[in-house]
């Protein structure tokens, strides 16, 4: 009777609000009592802005409604840009004791200067204002079962920050390797001896491309020689990790060891459009466009709830009842029957239909 209340529920409040949810509805009414709330967020005060390697470090105060998380998730943070809410999903990267201990958490936001939102911080923020997140959420997560290698590149460093300063002992062989270009791009720069000197088990390895050259799956088994029978963390752009994922595959490591998260997109834009019909409620709409299935419901007119647009944060998942998707992280292809897919990855390769209740904003 729920999952029956619930569907009720929602299709009540698009039907009479175009929201998901009551609390939804009446947020603007909250708002003039209290200006900081945000239906689905939790309000947070920017306590300092710190650049740092190309990124800004953004130290946030939650209440203590805010959820603890755990090291390796990540989050949406929305901000006004320009007057307008705007979101986009970032890596937790400080530790869960300062969360327990301080109510506070850090972000390190990596600055694109043409970029409309990440570009825009700096001038939109100052220490004082309120931004909004949403709940934790992911599995990218590290476990002392067994030994580990933990891989990064550039801004994909930041979960594994927050993993290692959340331990209070390491029990397992650790190779943790950094690959960053230029010293002026270390992220956390002042921290990693002291994690060196705190975890015997730990192997710091970081890789000034710059100096170095480029980390490559073969100069990283020939170089550094990490367990084969231990766990496969990787976290960088799309190109990098999948490289590094075909790597371990190669090499006889499990799929099950090797977990991967990635950010940028795989962009292939057919020649061709193939069809694609989406249901919303009680209305069809026949997408128009090329890219990704977002993309094209976007070039069509709609505005549909999304968050990170690179395949974390699960905020447009749809039911596919039929057709075959690309997905454009991996390239892997669905089957033809019915499934869940994500709108901002997934690209059509046949005619496809789908439906949804919750993506109308």
């Amino acid at each position: 009777m729920s999952a029956v209340y619930r569907r009720i529920h929602t299709e009540l409040c698009q039907m009479l609000f175009r929201q998901s949810s009551f609390t939804g509805a009446a947020e603007p009414l909250i708002q003039w009592l209290l200006p900081w709330f945000n239906a689905g967020f939790y309000a947070a005060r920017v306590l300092q802005i710190k650049p740092q390697a190309g990124c800004l470090r953004l130290k946030l105060k939650v209440s203590r409604l805010f959820p603890l998380f755990t090291p390796g998730q990540h989050l949406q943070l929305r901000v006004n840009i320009s007057g307008v809410p705007t979101e986009r999903t970032f890596s937790i990267c400080s530790s869960v004791q300062q969360l327990h201990d301080q109510r506070e958490i850090e972000l390190a936001v990596k600055i694109q200067p043409q970029g409309r939102f990440t570009g825009a911080l700096s001038g939109e923020l100052t220490p004082g204002n309120y931004v909004h997140l949403g709940a934790p959420t992911g599995d990218f997560a590290f476990s002392q079962d067994s030994a580990a290698c933990l891989i990064a590149a550039g801004s994909g460093v930041t979960p594994f920050f927050s993993m290692l300063t959340s331990l209070s002992r390491l029990t397992v062989p650790v190779l943790f390797v950094y690959s960053y270009r230029g010293t002026e791009q270390l992220l956390f720069a002042e921290h990693w001896a002291a994690l060196q000197a705190k975890f015997p088990l730990l192997q710091l390895v970081l890789w000034d491309s710059a100096v170095r050259g480029r980390l490559t799956p073969e100069r990283l088994f020939a170089e550094l020689q990490p367990e084969l029978h231990g766990n496969f963390l990787l976290c960088g752009p799309t190109e990098f990790t999948q490289d590094l994922r075909a790597a371990c595959l190669a090499r006889g490591v499990s799929p099950t060891q090797v977990i991967a998260e990635s950010f940028g997109l795989i962009q292939r834009n057919a020649a061709t459009s193939q069809p694609v019909r989406l249901v919303l409620g009680r209305q069809q709409h026949d997408l128009v466009g090329q890219g990704s299935i977002l993309q094209r419901a976007e070039q069509s007119g709609l505005v549909l709830r999304y968050g990170c647009r690179r395949g974390v944060c699960m905020q447009c998942l749809c039911d596919k009842s039929s057709g075959v998707v690309r997905n454009l992280l991996t390239g892997e292809l669905s089957d033809a029957g019915a499934g869940r897919i994500q709108l901002c990855i997934s690209e059509a390769v046949s005619p496809v239909e789908l439906s949804s209740e919750g993506l109308i904003v």
